[in-house]
C-alpha cells in the first residue's frame, strides 16, 4: 500500500479537489477474502472532504451478499479506526449512488473524541488527523458474487 499526497492545486470549478480512491473494478470474495484498503491519501490541511461510492447495475449478486465500505482516518499515518461507513449494500445488482460528508471546522471536545458517539457526531481533521484510506469487505453467499463499484473523494 503506497502513501499519496494530495496535489490540490487542480480544482474544479466549485473549488473542489476530486480524485480517484477506488477505481472502477470488480470486488470478489476471492480478490478481497478479508477487509482491504485503498491506498493511503495525505490529506493535508481541509476543510470539507465528501466520499462518493458509486455501485453499477452491471454487478452480479444475491441474496445474502454484501458490500461493506469504510472510511479510516490516522493521525500518524500507521494507526487507523473507522470514522464512518457506507450503508451496507445487499446483493440486488441496482445502480446507486451512497455519500458520506466530513467538515474540520466544528469544535470537538479533544478527551471526548475517542468516544464511538463522538466519532460518529463530529469529523474534525484536527482530531483525526491528514491520512485516510477507505476499507472494502465482501460476504459471498454462494462464492458467485461481482460487485462494481468506484470510490471518488473531493476535497475543499
Amino acid at each position: 500500500m503506497s502513501r499519496i499526497v494530495l496535489d490540490k492545486r487542480t480544482r474544479t470549478p466549485g473549488g473542489r479537489f476530486a480524485w480517484t480512491i477506488l477505481g472502477a473494478g470488480s470486488y470478489t470474495k476471492a480478490s478481497h477474502p478479508a477487509t482491504t484498503y485503498s491506498n493511503v491519501f495525505d490529506l493535508g490541511e481541509w476543510d470539507f472532504l465528501q466520499i462518493i461510492l458509486d455501485v453499477y447495475a452491471t454487478s452480479v449478486t444475491d441474496a445474502g451478499d454484501y458490500l461493506d465500505v469504510s472510511v479510516h482516518f490516522s493521525t500518524n499515518g500507521v494507526l487507523y479506526f473507522s470514522a464512518g461507513a457506507f450503508v451496507q449494500l445487499a446483493g440486488n445488482a441496482v445502480a446507486s449512488r451512497h455519500v458520506i460528508a466530513f467538515k474540520s471546522d466544528l469544535s470537538v471536545d479533544p478527551d471526548a473524541i475517542w468516544t464511538i458517539a463522538a466519532a460518529a457526531a463530529v469529523i474534525d481533521e484536527k482530531a483525526f488527523g491528514r491520512y485516510m484510506k477507505v476499507g472494502v469487505a465482501v460476504t459471498d453467499a454462494a462464492a458467485d458474487a461481482i460487485h462494481q463499484f468506484k470510490v471518488t473523494g473531493y476535497i475543499k
